[in-house]
């Protein structure tokens, strides 16, 4: 059920809403408050009638709105469709009306939702809703208001509800402390997506971030353009958010205790020192769950999942796929200590899919690898790349002088481009290793359902 409410003069804010089944609702309407409260009184005094068809009984302003029409279109279980125009210069409706069936709940909660100020914090959840098999769906819906960059204000800000483009600079700035920035669609091109500092309890959940500022294919144009970069934010929540095309898709310094889950993400581009879906750096205590990193040949990796610095880690139940750096693994915990690995299955990996080792003068030891899965491996040049200077290795396994051993345990490898290069060096692995040859199913990737899509 599309509405459009065409703006006046290119003042415009948009609102979506779907129920996921059937129903669409699109509406576009100008800032003045006039037009929003003729709107408004409009679905309050109809809320609770019978399902009718709208278009000959809404009262829009005359003469100022000189180009403003409402269209609506019914498909609900309809014989015909119309689209009559309300011309706000003649004070009258045009075009056929073939008089569609169309449901008033639907479209009464949408115009209630629409916001009329300016403020760049809008909460716009829709009510429940009936699917056309009767089943009920979904809790609330939200709207999406456009907008250009935002700046935090005030600690404990709320961000909400925004579909943000952003052509230079940062999509989101968050510069204060226990800010919340959920159910946002953030679209950069020269900057970064989300960037804090500083900002101790920031917690992102429900957003969508695309870099859009990438070549078709191959290295990005700056190493600074990640969705998600995170400086000095202690104890962070990072909750169901779709990455796509960043230098690093998620790239946390300073940030421990930070929690990340339910990630999604895609094509991670570089150029180095970045090229990983998620980078924990000088983080300790951070964890990273449910979560599927996904490239292919237009992307430019290192690590798939990189741990640096960061002792007491954790990296749980997830899908890393595919990579083309020579000197890149799938998982690597480098300069780290005590670190778990679990339930992680790596993919079209070359050179090394799962790594423990020093980093310089910084030790390693004491790491745990357990259910981890390798398939599908590769050993030559990819995507222009050179070839893995590891010859196709497993696991890459090391500590420092008079470090604990690491832990491998449970795991199991499949199809490999080099079956004789499995675990190297095992003196630094703890007796009773197990690492298995058989098939398996990698895990699915991870698909996120955002409840404004």
């Amino acid at each position: 059920m599309p509405i459009g409410i065409k703006p006046y003069e290119g003042l415009s804010r948009r609102a979506e809403w779907r129920d996921g089944v059937r129903n669409a609702v699109r509406a576009y309407a100008c800032r003045q408050s006039a037009f929003f409260g003729n709107l408004r009184r409009l679905a309050q005094r109809e809320m609770g009638m019978p399902d009718d068809n709208l278009a000959e009984e809404a009262p829009l302003p005359r003469g100022r709105m000189r180009h403003a029409h409402l269209r609506l279109v019914g498909h609900l279980d309809v014989s015909a469709q119309a689209e009559p125009t309300y011309d706000t210069r003649r004070g009258q409706t045009t075009g056929s009306i073939l008089k569609p069936r169309i449901n008033r709940r639907c479209l009464v909660a949408g115009l209630l939702a629409l916001p009329v100020s300016g403020v760049v914090v809008a909460a716009l959840p829709l009510g429940m809703g009936r699917s056309s098999g009767g089943k009920w769906f979904g809790a609330a819906a939200t709207f999406l208001r456009p907008s250009g960059p935002v700046i935090s204000r005030a600690d404990g800000q709320i961000i909400e509800n925004l579909d943000i483009y952003a052509a230079q600079g940062n999509g989101i700035t968050v510069l204060h402390q226990g800010v919340v920035v959920r159910s946002c669609r953030i679209r950069h091109a020269m900057g970064r997506g989300v960037y804090a500092q500083g900002a101790a309890g920031i917690r992102l959940e429900d957003l969508d971030i695309d870099h859009i500022g990438v070549p078709p294919s191959g290295t990005g144009l700056s190493q600074n353009h990640n969705n998600i970069e995170l400086e000095s934010c202690p104890d962070t929540i990072i909750i169901r958010v779709r990455a796509s095309h960043g230098s690093s898709n998620v790239y946390v310094v300073n940030c421990p205790g930070t929690q990340m889950s339910f990630l999604e993400l895609h094509d991670a581009r570089g150029p180095f020192p970045r090229g990983q879906n998620v980078q924990f750096n000088r983080s300790p205590d951070t964890s990273l769950q449910e979560f599927s990193a996904e490239n292919g040949p237009t992307s430019w990796t290192e690590d798939n999942i990189s741990v640096f610095h960061s002792d007491r880690c954790a990296v749980r139940h997830g899908l890393v796929f595919y990579n083309n750096s020579p000197t890149g693994a799938g998982v690597m915990l480098e300069g780290s200590f005590n670190c778990l690995v679990e339930d992680v299955d790596a993919v079209q990996q070359g050179n090394g899919a799962f790594s423990a080792v020093p980093q310089d003068d910084v030790g390693s030891g004491g790491c745990s690898f357990n259910r981890c899965r390798i398939r599908d491996t590769y050993n030559g040049p990819r995507d222009g790349r050179e070839a893995p200077t590891s010859n196709g290795l497993s696991f890459h396994i090391r500590i420092s002088e008079g470090a604990e051993k690491h832990s491998v345990r449970d795991c199991c490898v499949y199809a490999l481009a080099n079956p004789g290069n499995i675990i190297w060096e095992t003196a630094a692995v703890n007796a009773g290793w197990s690492i298995e040859r058989k098939a398996f199913d990698p895990r699915p990737p991870l698909r996120i359902a955002f409840d404004w899509q």
